[in-house]
């Protein structure tokens, strides 16, 4: 489920419960948004896990039909340098910051799928990839989600 539908089914789940009829005051109001908006955000994050156990997921399966030039343990470290990339990107302040992070984060991705002899990141993975590089940094506003910002640095 994408992001946009899940803030959009919280809203109506939130407007739902307060318009219950019954009475709350503002503390009680300010307090359930609050939990609302992070139930909203751990979901976002949440997001991005399924999104990376679906990629992960389909690699080792793969990797049962085929004789791929990597093993569990380059999909293990594709797994790794996204989870480190969501935190880098989670906790940069700028931009400029931000584009570092992915450039770096690319460039780590391509010398993996090198060094599997360029069999790692194949069509299907490098869309799944691409989409939780570009949404996560779009949700710190660094650019929107229709713009590709790792075909500067992608190899794959």
């Amino acid at each position: 489920m994408n992001i946009k539908l899940t803030t959009f089914f919280l809203l109506i789940i939130t407007i739902s419960h307060s318009c219950n009829g019954q009475k709350k005051d503002s503390n009680d109001k300010d307090e359930s948004v609050t939990k609302e908006y992070s139930k909203a955000k751990n979901m976002e994050n949440s997001t991005f896990e399924i999104q990376i156990n679906i990629l992960k997921k389909s690699m080792l399966e793969y990797m049962e039909m085929a004789n791929p030039s990597y093993s569990k343990n380059d999909v293990d470290e594709c797994v790794k340098i996204l989870n480190e990339y969501l935190l880098e990107i989670k906790n940069s302040n700028s931009k400029e910051a931000g584009m570092k992070i992915v450039e770096n984060t690319i460039k780590k991705l391509n010398k993996l799928n090198e060094k599997c002899n360029s069999e790692l990141i194949e069509t299907s993975e490098r869309e799944q990839i691409a989409e939780i590089i570009i949404l996560a940094s779009s949700e710190k506003g660094y650019n929107t989600k229709e713009e590709d910002i790792t075909e500067n640095w992608r190899e794959w």
